[in-house]
């Protein structure tokens, strides 16, 4: 099942040229940030969209739900870079779709009732859609993020 969820997240490495130190302190100097950062420890932080379409979310204004977001940790190397492992977790968006489809077709056979065909082939292709869409979402974050690290 691990294989399975690991498969579904977004997981990328990159390199910056200079200490944890440094980096922090280019995100402390440099406000130009096209995504909102949080610091849970020394060497881990949570990159935030600032405005997610696919949830309609606009993290300009905090509130009970983060919208497209990304968890990074930070290694430094001997050759005197850092490592910057970005990962995405399962979203809960995903777990209603997969779970309330079940839930009906399981009310439906205890009750008797005839569960239209239609129904059981909607409902991956509604799970995959979202699922699609936050992708690309979560993939346009880490490429703002990246491109801030490593600019061209």
């Amino acid at each position: 099942m691990k294989e399975l969820i690991d498969k579904t997240l977004l997981i990328e490495s990159i390199e910056f040229n200079g200490s944890i130190i440094e980096l922090k302190e280019r995100f402390r100097n440099e406000k130009d940030q096209k995504f909102i950062l949080e610091w849970f420890s020394e060497n881990e932080f949570k990159i935030l969209s600032k405005i997610s379409l696919g949830t309609l979310i606009s993290n300009s204004n905090p509130g009970l739900f983060d919208g497209i977001k990304g968890y990074g940790k930070l290694t430094e190397l001997q050759s005197g870079k850092t490592k910057i492992d970005l990962k995405t977790k399962l979203r809960v968006e995903l777990y209603f779709t997969v779970i309330i489809p079940i839930l009906a077709i399981i009310v439906s056979l205890l009750s008797g009732k005839e569960t239209p065909l239609w129904s059981i082939f909607v409902f991956p292709f509604i799970t995959l859609w979202f699922w699609s869409i936050l992708r690309y979402q979560e993939r346009i974050l880490f490429r703002k993020f990246i491109n801030y690290i490593n600019p061209k």
